[in-house]
């Protein structure tokens, strides 16, 4: 008996993009972003469309979101369309960054003024800051997959209190790396993670990090390694929050906002 071939349309995983700020760039990094990933680019709430430079190849869409619920207003269209990323600038109110990415159904990154990146150059290396929990494997699934469709080089970081408790972490990033199929760095570093990981932030294009979830409310703030990230990185980070867990079906290779209707 012949097999039916599946026409269907493959279901999509927009990118989310918001920037409060008529300087900020999270709608130009969102729009590189899509590119990679070959996904559409929603505009939410964002008046300045002519100011995208986008190729031919992404297909960006408009949303209005209200102003006075920004957070609400953004994971809701997320769930609505189910997005694989919200994108959104570090010079939008600090409260929004900060209480978004623990309740974001998907993968939050935060643009850091790194317009190089956003207007076409390639991004050439992926930084992951590895401490062995939970989100900070996913945090690697999704740097690898974005690895795969760029190009990037992997760069593992993980810092610990001795060089020995560091190494330890370190060796579990390598061996989820292993079937890597890029260029795969790894560097045990004693320290603050805090510090330390902002400092490795400076030798990356991109920096994939886990938000620890620690059993709070949805309405927690973010973690102190997250939030020092997502604050002063030297390039935009990607942070995977406690709700999003594995898809290899998604673009990422993470559960996607619909996920969580």
């Amino acid at each position: 008996m012949l097999s039916t071939p599946d026409t269907r349309t493959p279901r999509e995983h927009p990118i989310v993009a918001c920037d409060a700020h008529p300087e900020g760039d999270a709608v130009d990094l969102g729009a590189r972003l899509a590119g990679v990933v070959g996904q559409p680019l929603v505009l939410a709430g964002v008046a300045r469309d002519n100011r995208v430079a986008v190729g031919a190849d992404v297909d960006v869409r408009r949303s209005v979101i209200p102003t006075t619920r920004i957070v609400d207003g953004l994971i809701d269209l997320a769930r609505d369309i189910d997005a694989s990323m919200i994108v959104i600038g570090r010079a939008t109110e600090e409260h929004v960054t900060r209480s978004l990415v623990p309740r974001a159904p998907c993968p939050v990154v935060v643009a850091a003024g790194n317009l190089a990146v956003a207007q076409g150059a390639a991004i050439a290396r992926i930084g992951i800051a590895y401490d062995g929990s939970p989100q900070a494997q996913w945090a690697l699934v999704a740097a690898m997959r974005l690895a795969d469709v760029t190009g990037a080089a992997l760069v593992a970081v993980a810092v610990g209190p001795t060089p020995e408790r560091a190494e330890t972490v370190l060796q579990i990033a390598r061996l989820l790396l292993g079937r890597a199929t890029q260029t795969v760095e790894s560097h045990a570093v004693l320290g603050d993670p805090r510090e330390e990981l902002v400092a490795a932030s400076s030798g990356v294009d991109l920096m994939v990090c886990g938000s620890r979830g620690r059993g709070r409310p949805a309405s927690a703030l973010l973690g102190s390694v997250s939030a020092r990230l997502v604050a002063h990185a030297h390039c935009p980070v990607l942070v995977v929050p406690p709700s999003v867990g594995g898809n290899p079906a998604g673009p990422l290779g993470v559960s996607s906002a619909g996920a969580h209707l």
